[in-house]
């Protein structure tokens, strides 16, 4: 798995990649960075793409070829900086016996040497990079299994920190034999209504040569939503704090073929319904050839019950159908077999700072604790860019020192930083206790606080904390007696 070599925003997007390697997923990955620099004026140019494409062997009697989208897309790492446009240069040449490229309507091939091209683009941001050109990748007719080639692309941008460029990025294309179970990925939602069911089109396709003859599904809801159907054919762990905190995991065996070339339905599957909770949730999904190693793995040693509804089946929604191999092999590109889509409710949390009393004399050191109390009625998380909840100041009242803190608080003295985990349920509540050695007491009884803050781009508090005068609180010092 290789990690986007981003620097400004990196740190972020490692945090988020992270908890979707946990979920079992292939990282589409980044070219390298390219920076444009004066001063504090610095910024990276990247490019987004798979390091590696595996073309269905095309069809030994017609010649035809299951296509393969190869999609690119491009962003920057400062977000103070505008990058205006720019262009994609890709260079085919070097696959010239393996596969046949077909230019977009961005790309403009060079009359001198068709095989490359320059794919021009408007403006572009920060994370989640914008699309900027589709190539459609077919293995060439009579291509053998294994021949392969790279292909090369770089960009460059005009930006108000000036031209930014990156460096070459090679992708390898290989022609192979299999299947390729490919899930489409499900748009964001937000507004989404508390009580409501959310529809979502998901589909399956094999695009490979070789037929499935089992499929393995998994998916996964989080806590603020709950899946409206549940199946025989399906075993459900549901959400249980203690066991598996952050919601409902199913696994899926499907005893029918998923034919090469062909698309299946999958949307009731994928309904959910959005409960009392739901505020920032994420819907994860996977597709892969059953095996018995595979089951296990995605039943992860949690406990699931059967469901007792009807089975799920595959709903064919295309007739396109290529022959057959008599033992299928593994699936020719696994990195679209995992996705992951954000639910976001019309909800409110409201967190609240809770302070607290020192009491003792000048000398003691005694144990006081803070807390951010979740009042709901949602819960917080953060499951994509894996950030606190809530970033909370604690100032101790004059007088006092800290001489131990959680490990969750930075500073020292009178002064800490502090953060929650990345999700906090309604009507729960993350404490922060310190031990405060009362030196001596202040006649005018100065308060410290307790304050949460809003430092993260994700979850914003303002933007689903209906009450910010409650998110600060007193702490303050009361003599023995």
């Amino acid at each position: 798995m290789r990690e986007p070599q981003n620097r400004s925003t990196g740190h972020r997007r490692r945090r988020m990649l992270a908890l979707i390697a946990v979920s079992g997923a292939v990282l589409v990955a980044a070219a390298g960075p390219a920076v444009a620099d004066g001063g504090d004026e610095t910024d990276y140019l990247n490019v987004n793409a798979p390091w590696e494409v595996v073309l269905p062997m095309a069809d030994a009697d017609t010649g035809a070829a299951v296509p393969r989208m190869l999609q690119l897309s491009v962003g920057h790492d400062n977000p103070d900086n505008n990058v205006t446009g720019g262009r994609v240069t890709v260079d085919a040449r070097d696959i010239a016996d393996v596969a046949t490229v077909t230019w977009p309507a961005a790309c403009t091939p060079d009359s001198l040497a068709p095989l490359t091209a320059t794919c021009d683009f408007g403006a572009v941001g920060t994370w989640p990079y914008t699309d900027v050109a589709a190539l459609t990748l077919r293995a060439k007719a009579g291509a053998a299994e294994g021949v392969s080639g790279y292909l090369h692309v770089s960009a460059d941008a005009e930006s108000d920190f000036g031209q930014l460029t990156t460096e070459p990025m090679d992708i390898s294309v290989t022609v192979g034999s299999g299947p390729d179970l490919s899930l489409n990925q499900l748009p964001d939602l937000k507004g989404v209504s508390p009580g409501t069911d959310v529809d979502q089109a998901l589909r399956l396709s094999n695009l490979g040569d070789q037929t499935v003859d089992r499929t393995l599904l998994t998916f996964f809801a989080s806590h603020g939503l709950d899946f409206v159907h549940r199946y025989a054919n399906c075993s459900y762990a549901d959400d249980d704090q203690a066991a598996n905190p952050t919601g409902t995991s199913v696994v899926c065996v499907v005893d029918q073929p998923a034919e090469s070339g062909m698309t299946y339905d999958l949307s009731a599957a994928a309904a959910v319904h959005a409960g009392p909770a739901a505020l920032y949730d994420r819907f994860d999904y996977s597709a892969q050839p059953y095996t018995d190693e595979a089951y296990e793995q995605a039943q992860n040693g949690k406990e699931f019950t059967p469901g007792s509804g009807g089975e799920l089946t595959l709903a064919p929604v295309t007739a396109a159908r290529r022959s057959v191999a008599e033992e299928p092999a593994p699936d020719l590109n696994p990195g679209d077999n995992y996705r992951a889509t954000t639910i976001r409710a019309a909800n409110t949390a409201d967190l609240v700072a809770e302070g607290a009393q020192v009491t003792g004399l000048p000398g003691d050191t005694v144990t006081t604790t803070v807390s951010v109390r979740n009042d709901g009625p949602a819960w917080v998380a953060s499951l994509f860019a894996g950030e606190p909840v809530a970033l909370v100041d604690v100032t101790l009242p004059e007088g006092t020192t800290a001489v131990a803190a959680p490990a969750n608080c930075l500073g020292g003295g009178r002064s800490f930083r502090c953060h929650t985990p990345i999700y906090l349920w309604e009507k729960d509540r993350s404490d922060f206790t310190f031990s405060v050695r009362i030196d001596s007491l202040v006649p005018a009884n100065a308060p410290g606080s307790v304050a949460v803050v809003n430092d993260h781009d994700e979850p914003p508090v303002t933007d689903f904390d209906p009450d910010l005068a409650n998110n600060t609180a007193p702490i303050t010092v009361a003599a023995v007696g």
